[in-house]
């Protein structure tokens, strides 16, 4: 089993790319690796709760639900957080402290970031 980590550091709604990371992270699960999923820099808000319709995107619901159904962590640079003053996190979506994220990142097999 590899220790897989995703990073999204992007805003949420102004590409399809945290939307693909999250789709991506869930289809790294077929294999039983262990799959995390970090949210640093400005990809913090995909860890809230918005609502990508106003903009005329889709929702990343699903993908949150099947990440926490499959046990994949999910885990929010606290840092970051702070910085733009994100406090309404998604459920199953931890805080983490800036050494935890170093640590997640330096014991993966696998580094993908977004």
């Amino acid at each position: 089993m590899k220790k897989i980590t995703v990073i999204v550091r992007n805003l949420p709604l102004n590409t399809r790319r945290n939307s693909e990371a999250l789709r991506m992270s869930v289809g790294l699960t077929l294999k039983n690796d262990k799959v995390t999923v970090i949210f640093m820099d400005d990809g913090v808000y995909s860890a809230t709760h918005l609502e990508p319709g106003i903009v005329n995107s889709r929702s990343p619901d699903r993908e949150f639900e099947a990440l926490s159904m499959l046990g994949c962590s999910l885990l929010a640079d606290k840092p970051s957080l702070d910085k733009r003053s994100v406090k309404n996190l998604r459920e199953n979506v931890v805080p983490a402290a800036r050494e935890e994220i170093v640590n997640t990142i330096t014991e993966s097999d696998i580094v993908i970031p977004f």
